[in-house]
């Protein structure tokens, strides 16, 4: 496989297959209440930091209850994942790769699936960092609400059962990822090598979402050129899309642990810093008018949170993105910190 699919998927940890079939359709991705689930296994097998990739995944049981009441117990395999948050000096709970076995998800909500990234809370302590798992998920429900081609996610509220530790259980809320391949499929699409990724190439409307969407969320952790927290996909056609994901750098999260790249000189996650390129063939007051036109409904993301996010993490969010609709509501602003802020397309960092 080549290395920009790799790059790609060390999100989700297993390979692709070109124009896969989306996994049948269920609630897994369509319904919105938190799932409620238990995941058991040994936490002290699981291979973490640069460990990862030279020893074997750990096994262990995925087990919920269906709405009639029967518990399903779904043999699974997982595999820590990430970079700053697999170090176990950083993280507890790593972001995680649930990877099902063979024939076990049949007749299940997961019937279909074959591989799942499981975004976690990261410590156990102190409890504030669950919250930082909910305004991620924030993130991606107004990725959502931009373009249908983003990652659909799914609230959980997970216990951890540490079968090396005498059953030590730990509950907290975490969101599952669709698989990448789904996405594809959607779209009747595959993904596609960073290396064949030209910006100059690529719908310059749908790029210039992408890039809009992660100023206005505050993220400077991403790179569409070199597939940092990007995939590609493309349509049979030809027409290659830049699709984002990882947001727990983003300013809209402002997690503890943060800290934006030494080589944009800013101090905070929280500055805005606009890394797009320059699209001469988009117009942009269409699309400043197109991302308020969808302010209401970005806000009623945030609003609508169904996890139990504090009063005060939901303001700080609703604030922070009044702060992007008001950029881009002002003529001189967003021609400074937008317009003449872009990259040209030749800009390969």
């Amino acid at each position: 496989m080549r290395v920009g699919v790799l790059a790609a998927l060390s999100f989700l940890g297993v390979a692709s297959t070109p124009f896969a079939e989306a996994a049948p359709a269920t609630d897994l991705f369509t319904a919105r209440e938190p799932l409620l689930v238990e995941l058991a296994l040994d936490f002290g097998a699981l291979c973490r930091g640069e460990r990862s990739a030279k020893c074997e995944d750990a096994h262990g049981t995925l087990s919920y209850l269906d709405a009639d009441g029967t518990e399903h117990g779904i043999g699974v395999t997982i595999r820590a994942r990430g970079r700053w948050r697999n170090e176990s000096g950083n993280c507890t709970v790593p972001p995680l790769s649930v990877t099902f076995d063979s024939g076990a998800t049949d007749d299940t909500l997961f019937a279909g699936q074959t591989m799942l990234p499981l975004t976690t809370h990261c410590r156990d302590t102190p409890t504030e960092y669950e919250q930082y798992v909910l305004k991620e998920h924030l993130a991606y429900g107004i990725y959502n609400e931009l373009t249908d081609k983003s990652l659909r996610t799914r609230l959980a509220r997970v216990t951890y059962r540490d079968t090396g530790r005498r059953d030590r259980k730990v509950e907290r809320y975490a969101f599952f990822t669709e698989h990448f391949d789904s996405l594809a499929a959607r779209h009747g699409a595959e993904l596609w090598p960073t290396e064949n990724f030209d910006p100059r190439e690529a719908d310059p409307n749908e790029l210039a979402t992408l890039e809009l969407f992660e100023f206005m969320i505050g993220n400077t952790d991403w790179s569409a050129v070199a597939a940092h927290n990007v995939a590609h996909i493309r349509t049979p056609a030809g027409a290659v899309t830049a699709v984002a994901y990882d947001f727990d750098f983003s300013g809209i999260v402002n997690a503890p642990y943060a800290t934006p790249p030494a080589q944009f000189r800013i101090r905070r996650v929280t500055q805005r810093l606009y890394r797009g390129f320059c699209h001469p063939e988009v117009d942009w007051t269409q699309l400043f008018a197109r991302f308020l036109d969808r302010r209401g409904a970005i806000e009623r993301v945030v609003q609508t949170e169904i996890g139990a996010l504090e009063e005060s993490h939901r303001q700080a969010a609703l604030a922070y993105l009044a702060e992007f609709f008001a950029i881009i509501s002002s003529p001189e602003q967003r021609q400074d910190d937008i317009l003449d802020a872009c990259r040209p397309l030749t800009d390969r960092s």
